[in-house]
């Protein structure tokens, strides 16, 4: 029995964890809070009247680390908890934390530290959203946007881009700043933390970005911001009417928050209308939609286009012809023709040609064509490194696409691959969905470089078509591609250390015996078909592997690590197998 406890040093951040019923995540959330290692922290769970384990999780944890305190109250909504938790913070900095999310173990130290250093009033931290948490979703790119490789300070009212993070969580306040601008949580409303944003914003003098990915957003059944009603919708677009309103002190803020949320959010909502059916949901939606669009001075550019085809209609009174756009697959980018509008890539949404809807509207927003880069094979030996990837600007088509690709350390350093067109058809694997696409493999090669020259490097892949370039590190592995490293999940890294090593964390080369491929009896039957027995490594790292038969064709590929299957499909032109194909023909009779 432990009759005394180490009392906890002084805390340096209050970290604030409102919980109701959420026993499935709740222990999750606060070990990965308490794993954090540098600043000092006290952890305020308020317990807003649960009715399941919830508190007796939190009693525990509170036991066994001093630094946990559990505040128990009756329910009063989420808003209300995170007041009473405030109230019984003691910390000169101040987050909070959503108990079914999960915060990494060194980003709020972080942020604490850039504040100290800079004097900012608040800082903002990267978030994703997952629903498993070891491979979560990229960030939304209005919150990838914010942020640059180094951490920076920024003036508030100069730089309004940061109004689009509008999480209560995910940030980390000056308490002082807090009391001095007065900020409370609205009780007994939702999405209370968009005014509390857009008020934090206006009495701001500077912000701290830190590019520390942070906050991983739980996305389950149930949450509030995904209850396609129309209370929840109705709720949201008057929780955005106060956030607008506390913006108007601050030239070009309104406008600017505005057309973030006609960018970034009502499209999402919008996206909803081809699953829910509840007349009221849609009507408020389109009122919140229009009352946004009567704003003066909005920058739509980087809204999707198709929700700027349905403001276009919107506008013109034509409400009732959403419904019709939806039915036609306007939401479905996939299945929609490419066209390019004045030399930019676009596509043939219904409504195409409507005297209500211009073309200017068709037209892809930047953020809609970002890069999409996948390692479809990749070699390692004394020669060097060459890699097979696809690499395409999503949603554009037509010819002409380029490729540069570099490998680069956290040192600076960087060597450029030499990049040629890749004969390969991926098609029948890999999910094409423009022409483009298919004219979009390329082989990648580079010497080794010195291993004092290079710590752990990285690829990265830049793609120019349509007048448009994109940049990013690639991270995919295509899982049915080189069996010369195991597909796990991660960006392919080359470490400086002698041996080389192709490294995704625990992945290695694979030094498994070889077999003559010629050996390998080849299934004929329509059908997929697991090649059982010894992997040859060359054949592997050359997957697929494409053949044809008298009526039949087919290709090797893995069906798992070290295991190879043969996928036999009658024979039709090879672009006739692929989405991208009979799309485009879908009303050809010949097809």
């Amino acid at each position: 029995m432990r009759l005394f406890r180490r009392a906890a040093p002084e805390p340096l951040l209050s970290v604030i964890v409102p919980v109701y019923d959420v026993e499935e995540y709740l222990a999750e959330c606060l070990d990965s809070i308490l794993e954090q290692s540098q600043a000092p922290l006290e952890v305020i769970v308020v317990d807003d009247g649960s009715t399941d384990r919830s508190a007796k999780i939190a009693r525990r944890h509170a036991r066994r680390d001093p630094r946990v305190h559990v505040v128990t109250r009756q329910n009063g909504g989420l808003s209300a908890a995170r007041t009473t938790g405030i109230e019984h913070a003691t910390a000169p900095y101040l987050t909070f934390v959503d108990s079914d999310d999960l915060v990494s173990a060194e980003g709020l130290s972080a942020a604490v530290e850039m504040l100290e250093r800079s004097g900012s009033d608040y800082a903002l931290l990267p978030y994703a959203q997952f629903r498993d948490a070891d491979a979560p979703s990229p960030a939304p790119p209005w919150v990838a946007d914010l942020y640059e490789p180094q951490a920076r300070t920024v003036t508030a009212h100069e730089n309004p881009e940061v109004l689009a993070q509008a999480t209560a969580w995910s940030k980390v306040y000056r308490r002082s700043f807090w009391d001095r601008a007065a900020l409370e949580f609205r009780p007994g409303v939702l999405y209370e933390d968009q005014e509390v944003t857009a008020r934090a914003f206006a009495a701001a003098d500077r912000i701290d970005l830190v590019p520390f990915p942070t906050y991983l957003w739980r996305i389950r059944p149930g949450s509030i911001t995904r209850e396609a009603t129309e209370r929840s919708i109705g709720a949201f677009f008057d929780a955005i009417a106060l956030s607008l309103d506390a913006l108007d002190a601050v030239p070009g803020a309104r406008a600017a928050r505005a057309s973030q949320v006609l960018s970034n959010d009502v499209p999402r909502y919008l996206r909803t209308l081809a699953k829910v059916a509840d007349a009221g949901y849609r009507e408020r939606l389109f009122r919140g939609a229009l009352d946004l669009l009567a704003e003066p001075d909005l920058d739509l550019s980087q809204a999707p286009a198709e929700a700027r085809v349905v403001y276009a209609l919107l506008r013109a009174g034509r409400a009732h012809d959403v419904t019709t756009f939806v039915e036609q697959g306007g939401f479905d980018l996939p299945s929609l023709r490419s066209d390019d509008v004045d030399g930019r890539p676009a596509l043939v949404f219904p409504f195409t040609g409507d005297p209500d809807v211009p073309d200017e509207a068709r037209v892809l927003s930047e953020r809609q064509t970002p890069l999409d880069a996948t390692v479809l094979r990749a070699h390692l030996d004394e020669s060097g490194l060459r890699l097979t990837i696809a690499g395409w600007l999503r949603h554009v088509d037509g010819e002409g696409p380029t490729c540069r690709a570099w490998l680069r350390d956290i040192t600076g350093w960087e060597r450029e691959f030499t990049v040629t067109a890749a004969d390969e058809f991926i098609g029948h694997r890999v999910r094409t969905t423009r022409r483009s696409n298919e004219e979009s493999v390329w082989d990648l090669s580079v010497a080794l470089p010195d291993p004092d020259d290079v710590d752990v490097s990285e690829l990265v892949v830049e793609v120019t078509h349509h007048g448009r370039t994109r940049r990013a590190v690639a991270t995919r592995i295509d899982p049915l591609g080189s069996a010369a490293i195991r597909q796990d999940a991660g960006g392919p890294t080359l470490s400086g250390e002698e041996p080389w090593l192709l490294d995704r964390r625990d992945v290695a080369v694979w030094k498994g015996e070889l077999t003559d491929p010629e050996d390998i009896e080849i299934p004929t039957e329509v059908g997929e078909h697991e090649v059982h027995g010894l992997v040859d490594q060359v054949l592997a790292l050359r997957l697929p592997w494409d053949f044809e038969l008298e009526d039949r064709q087919g290709y090797l590929a893995l069906a798992g690590p070290r295991r190879l299957k043969v996928v036999v499909q009658p024979k039709v032109p090879r672009e006739q197998l692929t989405f991208w194909w009979q799309r485009d023909h879908a009303a050809d009779p010949r097809a």
